[in-house]
């Protein structure tokens, strides 16, 4: 073929030869259609950029108008904050009018995805000041008792029928049932928001724009909503059964269990006394209160005690003070609450309430000193013979120190200054009220307090708040700490904990050392009983147990006194050791280890706080990158 023949096509085996002035003419129409295309896209871009331009001033007066709500819940302004909302509905609604303008561009590829994002943020946000609306609507009645401020007024001359935080919890008790609805619609918009929100993708935006965080703040908002919506899952059937556990409409009875976290044990302290509580349609009556050693001296049975009890406190048979041996608060009153049931002729309740002094502590800051008939004073000043609050070191004395001017029972203390606490915060003043609400929620996410129920249903609804005391099942890695002053006298009062744990990942084996360092800066106690000293800070006897994924291989201890062994319990391994500590010198005990398989191609660690633990300080090194956790709660982390 000659080669400088033209260009040829071979069309139904005929051969056509292409002129060139027709190649021209298509070469031509094609760059008609780019250039045509890029107009369009151009004519696209640049009415985008205007029309979105055009919404700056209403998207800055949405964020002026949040502003407002948000400081109106600060305030804690009721009624501003339902103002806002009303605005900030309608300015929603104007907005998604307007935006309905640039809809039609979300069927063009990629910028397409952008506009589709801003119909999903805006049906998100209708959906969420719905919900809001709805929240403002059902604590109306109850604004007072959460601290909010309200429009209405009590008429002139005229008294408020509800004049005390126990009038309140009374109409609580009375009326709470009555706001499901508004919480089956709540949770119904809040999901509708989290599903609008699932549907953007935070990937598809840069980090920065101008310097302002863009992509952090798309997570920070969906990750705040699903927090939102899953608290709220948790609180509904809380909410909706606060009526019975209140005695409406039939009477309570609860055990309340003092736990002393000075000398701390698996579920949060010594059992040291118990008292009843009767509850009738939110009215708190308190009954007798006693000594835990009565209660054991009523048992009769001999039942083996636990392996740790025979060891490290030469004890042959189970006393009921040590029957919380278990980490899981509910594995230990299934124990404690099978032998106390044993026993005949006492009260049979509906649950067990379990405290630790940190929570007379936290209600005393807030009260105020108190005065408590034939005991004395008790407040949350810090006391200088134990560096602690007063009332620690009086409950401490009261118990603890040999006297024989101090009344038989004498643990049963509890009862009198649950007694006052409660009659004064009862009739505390409106503005205190929603402290002394956040000092109970507090003191639950701590584990100063802690429920145990007879009703399963009850028992799953204290469970599914994570109020319960339960040792989590996980699928990723996990850590729990549990120490047990098994005769080491109140010891705890004067320790300070901290832990690292350094993962590293080799050829997919993940292997972690946990180090827990113990401190006790302060002197000893002259701990002569028989001259009628206070035997506080002594050698500290800790029976230490880490519990860890199922499977995990221990390879090493360091600094235990005895052999370690290892166990599986509560579906977890446990690596179990002991040591001991004089006043005035610190200690480290070292576990090292490897894990089971586990789905960890994203770094996931669950650690669960030891109830009646103040804060721990946790340092976590994952193959160099440190990250460091103020363990004052249960957290689930992800670990870069």
């Amino acid at each position: 073929m000659d080669n400088n023949a033209s260009p040829v096509d071979i069309v139904e085996n005929k051969i056509i030869v292409e002129k060139p002035k027709m190649k021209k003419i298509k070469i031509r129409a094609a760059l008609i259609l780019v250039a045509a295309i890029l107009g369009l896209l151009l004519i696209i871009s640049i009415y985008g950029y205007f029309t979105a331009k055009s919404f700056m001033p209403s998207i800055s007066s949405l964020q002026d108008t949040g502003s407002k709500l948000s400081t109106a819940f600060q305030s804690q302004d009721l009624a501003t904050a339902k103002t806002e909302a009303k605005t900030l509905e309608e300015q929603l609604n104007n907005l998604d009018s307007s935006y309905q303008k640039i809809r039609w561009i979300s069927i063009i590829p990629i910028i397409g995805n952008y506009t589709k994002d801003g119909q999903h943020a805006l049906n998100a946000g209708k959906s969420l000041v719905k919900a809001l609306d709805s929240l403002i609507v059902s604590v109306s009645p109850y604004a007072d008792l959460l601290g909010f401020k309200t429009a209405e007024a009590t008429p002139s001359g005229q008294t408020p029928k509800i004049q005390s935080i126990e009038d309140r919890i009374v109409y609580m008790a009375q009326t709470l049932d009555k706001i499901s609805p508004d919480l089956d619609k709540i949770g119904s918009e809040m999901a509708e928001a989290q599903k609008e929100l699932n549907m953007i993708k935070d990937s598809r935006y840069p980090e920065k724009i101008a310097g302002k965080n863009i992509r952090s703040k798309i997570t920070s908002i969906k990750s705040t909503v699903s927090e939102s919506a899953q608290l709220l899952t948790q609180a509904k059937p809380l909410i909706k059964l606060l009526p019975d556990l209140l005695g409406n409409p039939n009477a309570k009875t609860y055990m309340i269990l003092f736990q002393n976290d000075a000398e701390l044990r698996p579920t949060g302290g010594f059992m040291t006394a118990y008292a009843f509580m009767k509850v009738t349609k939110g009215k708190i009556e308190l009954l007798s209160s006693y000594d835990i050693y009565d209660l054991d001296a009523r048992f009769n049975k001999k039942v083996p005690a636990p392996d740790a009890i025979k060891k490290y406190l030469n004890e042959t048979y189970l006393n009921l003070r040590n029957s919380n041996m278990s980490p899981d608060f509910k594995v230990s009153m299934d124990t404690f609450s099978k032998y106390y049931n044993d026993i005949p002729g006492m009260i049979r309740p509906d649950g067990i309430i379990a405290i630790d002094t940190q929570l007379p502590v936290e209600i005393l800051k807030v009260i105020g000193p108190i005065g408590v008939g034939g005991w004395g004073n008790f407040s949350a000043n810090i006391d200088a013979r134990c560096d602690c609050p007063q009332v620690v070191y009086a409950l401490e004395e009261i118990a603890d120190r040999p006297s024989s001017t101090i009344k038989a029972g004498r643990k049963a203390v509890l009862g009198p200054l649950m007694h006052s606490m409660m009659a004064n915060a009862m009739g505390s003043p409106k503005h205190l009220w929603p402290k002394l609400l956040n000092v109970a929620l507090e003191s639950i996410k701590q584990k100063h307090l802690l429920f145990y129920f007879f009703e399963d249903k009850t028992q799953q609804v204290a469970e599914d708040f994570n109020a319960a005391g339960r040792i989590t099942p996980t699928a990723f890695d996990y850590l729990h700490v549990n120490d047990a002053n098994l005769g080491g006298a109140k010891t705890d009062m004067f320790i300070t904990r901290e832990v690292e744990q350094e993962i590293e990942t080799t050829n997919g084996v993940v292997t972690k050392t946990v180090s827990i360092s113990y401190n006790n800066p302060y002197k000893g106690s002259n701990c002569n009983l028989e001259a009628g000293q206070l035997c506080l800070n002594g050698t500290y006897r800790d029976y230490i147990r880490l519990l860890v994924p199922k499977g995990s291989t221990l390879i090493s201890v360091v600094g235990s006194e005895v052999k370690e062994t290892v166990v599986e319990d509560l579906d977890k391994t446990v690596f179990e050791a002991f040591f001991t500590m004089r006043p005035q010198s610190s200690s480290k005990i070292v576990f090292k280890y490897t894990l089971p398989s586990l789905d960890l191609s994203t770094y996931k660690l669950m650690i669960q706080k030891q109830p009646g633990t103040p804060t721990i300080k946790h340092t976590i090194i994952l193959n160099g990158n440190e990250t460091i956790v103020e363990l004052d709660q249960d957290k689930e982390l992800i670990l870069n």
